[in-house]
């Protein structure tokens, strides 16, 4: 629902915008807007619906998919595309705006725009980050985030098989050119049986006006619940018309149908919630507390996925150690028994091997590597030697301002490997 949109500017607050800093703000808004509803309109409150929509920008304009980058033009030939390409996906739908709602549902433009019956689904997708690259003469430019807002309409709303729902839903399948006509169009319609032929001859006794108000018109639709993202969103649709007319004063009947672009933001009221760029992800955070997240609104297995590991990447852990291989090879450097032999003898050795083997600014470096991996029968056991193997490398690298990693590792080895041997010789003259 926060897809990219046409820009428009809008950069200050104004008095018509409610800002929601916090999700309390935003709820007690909601229950002020119902009661007032409620009071103005009675008992007749319940024939109308809320709808709400979320765009992570306010700078964005409301339009739907195929009213944007130039994409109105083709639009018939994308519907029929896709047809081609996946047969099996639409056989079973047995009308244009099912067929619609799927393709929208796949992320192709049509002329539906997304909104929901639930304010908290709208501020959601109102809450998304979003920050966009401007280009300029020094190349990309990071802009600064958006805030967000969430507009909402209370009006009635549309079923899958009233008139104008399957008007509208024709009118995007079909191929428009210049010469297609008001008279055309109708009498198509009659073929399809979408008009009886007594509707179709009121309809041309009244000069055609019922017909241009529906394909001029947007209305909001309460789709059939066919799949289960339209479910878990509380999805409806705006299903836009807005073709222009070409009006033949002398016959009606040749007024020459066109399609056109045109923004939809005056479909919702002026009054609109704004969220500031700064309070999005602690909004987020309460939301996902009332189950209103990535996971619950998308059941696709990506969405899924993505939510968990964003979950677990919020959890505070503990750090987990780099991997270091063992080093198994059969050499001299086996620890050797022993029994008898004093912690300063030891050290002695360590001292002086360190000294013999090394320039003197690695001896510190190179020595507490030892120390600090030392256990009782250190000698004796592959794995500390191993540790103590890699540390000491990292001590003569390091001292050598990044020197040769393999060379340092041999070093090591060699090194290590002398004072083994010469703690056993040690042990033998104990």
């Amino acid at each position: 629902m926060n897809t990219s949109e046409d820009q428009v500017t809008d950069t200050s607050y104004k008095d018509n915008e409610t800002v929601v800093s916090e999700l309390n703000d935003y709820l007690g808004a909601i229950s002020t807007l119902r009661q007032a509803i409620k009071r103005d309109e009675g008992d007749g409150s319940d024939n109308k619906h809320f709808f709400f929509r979320g765009q992570a920008s306010n700078e964005w304009d409301v339009t739907p998919g195929i009213f944007r980058n130039n994409m109105l033009p083709h639009e018939a030939e994308l519907i029929r595309s896709a047809f081609v390409r996946n047969p099996a996906d639409f056989r079973i739908l047995t009308t244009d705006f099912e067929r619609l709602t799927k393709l929208q549902h796949y992320g192709l433009p049509t002329r539906l725009l997304d909104v929901t019956q639930n304010p908290l689904v709208a501020l959601y997708f109102a809450c998304q980050p979003n920050q966009e690259l401007k280009e300029n003469e020094n190349g990309q430019e990071l802009l600064q985030p958006t805030d967000g807002i969430v507009s909402y309409k209370r009006d009635y709303c549309k079923g899958y098989d009233d008139l104008e729902v399957k008007i509208l839903s024709y009118l995007a399948k079909r191929e428009i050119d210049g010469g297609f006509t008001l008279e055309q169009l109708l009498s198509e319609l009659q073929e399809r049986y979408i008009y009886t032929k007594k509707a179709a001859e009121e309809c041309r006794k009244g000069n055609y006006k019922s017909l241009i108000s529906i394909i001029q018109s947007n209305c909001f639709v309460i789709s059939n619940l066919n799949n289960e993202r339209l479910i878990r969103q509380s999805g409806a649709f705006l299903l836009c018309g807005q073709c222009n007319i070409a009006w033949n004063q002398s016959d009606p009947g040749k007024s020459v149908i066109q399609k056109a672009n045109g923004s939809v933001a005056s479909e919702f009221e002026l009054n609109i919630f704004r969220v500031p760029a700064d309070k999005k992800e602690a909004i987020l955070e309460e939301l996902d507390f009332y189950n209103i997240n990535e996971g619950a609104l998308f059941p696709e297995l990506e969405h899924q996925m993505t939510y968990i590991k964003k979950l677990q990447s919020n959890k505070v852990a503990a750090s987990v150690g780099l991997f270091t291989k063992v080093d198994l090879t059969d050499d001299d450097d086996r620890a050797v028994p022993l029994l008898e032999i004093s912690d300063d003898e030891v050290d002695k050795v360590i001292r002086d091997v360190i000294s013999k083997s090394l320039n003197p600014h690695l001896f510190d470096e190179c020595y507490t590597a030892i120390h600090d991996n030392m256990s009782i029968d250190w000698y004796r056991k592959e794995n500390v030697l191993s540790k103590m193997r890699l540390a000491i490398a990292d001590a003569i690298q390091k001292g050598a301002c990044g020197g040769d990693r393999a060379l340092a590792k041999n070093a090591a080895q060699k090194m290590l490997s002398e004072i083994v041997i010469q703690i056993g010789e040690l042990q033998e003259l104990s």
